[in-house]
Parts: structure tokens; sequence; C-alpha cells
């Protein structure tokens, strides 16, 4: 195979390869353990918020699966390239999730209440080069 040959038929190679990863599509699906999470205010917006109540002292575990949807097929979970929870640690305190173990697939934080107030919670994350942010507002109670 002369060097000519080689060349295309790598570029080919390539371009399936771009054009199977640009048909599929990958996400964050969010729940909630210990409160109701329910669906986000509009989830058409650019940063999908979610509102959620809590007491003090109540803990709340926040999840972010990640989803991979390929084309033509059903949506399946997704290793995640990287996730993180963004929280005011004056507000809720970061205590060691127990049901979840460590996964590829999912990006847990559990959260114990302080003190009363509204706080917000991010989710930042990128999945298959696809970066999402998710906001959860939590509503603390006495």
């Amino acid at each position: 195979m002369t060097i000519l040959k080689r060349c295309l038929f790598a570029t080919a190679a390539v371009l399936a390869v771009c054009g199977a990863v640009r048909g599929s599509g990958a996400e964050f699906k969010l729940s909630a353990v210990g409160v109701e999470l329910g669906k986000p205010e509009d989830e058409n917006a650019e940063i999908p918020k979610y509102r959620v109540k809590a007491k003090i002292g109540q803990t709340v575990t926040l999840v972010a699966d990640g989803v991979v949807l390929p084309r033509g097929g059903a949506a399946a979970p997704g290793d995640i390239d990287a996730g993180a929870w963004l929280f005011d640690d004056e507000v809720f305190k970061l205590v060691p999730s127990e049901k979840a173990k460590p996964s590829k697939t999912k990006s847990v934080v559990a959260l114990t209440a302080l003190k009363a107030g509204t706080s917000r919670v991010r989710f930042v994350g990128d999945i298959l080069g696809r970066y999402h942010k998710f906001d959860v507002v939590i509503e603390v109670e006495k």
C-alpha cells in the first residue's frame, strides 16, 4: 500500500470516528436521597435549577449520573470525565456517603445542613467533552 493510500485510509477512519461521536450524546441526570428533587424550574435554561427543602441536621445526598445516548441506541451509564459539587461550607458539612461506592459513572455528595437559610449547591461536570452545570437551591428550615 502506498503512502498516499495509507494517509487517505487513516483520514477516512478519523472522519468515521468523529461522525459517530458527534452523532451520540451525553448528559447528566440528577437525583437526591433524603429530599424530593423533582424537576428543574426550566429544563431548557443554561443552568437548570432545582429547589428542595431540608431541616437543620438533615443529610441530603445529591447524585449526578453520567448518561451516554448512543445514536440509535438506548441510554446507558457513561464514564464521567470530571465532576465536582460546589457548596457553602458555612451552611453545609460534607459527610461521607454511606450508600454510594466510588463509581466512574456518577458523582455523589452528601451534605448535612448546619444553619437555616437558602443556599445554592452547584454541580459542574464533563462527560464525553460536553460540559454541564446544575444548581440545587436548598432552603434549610429550623
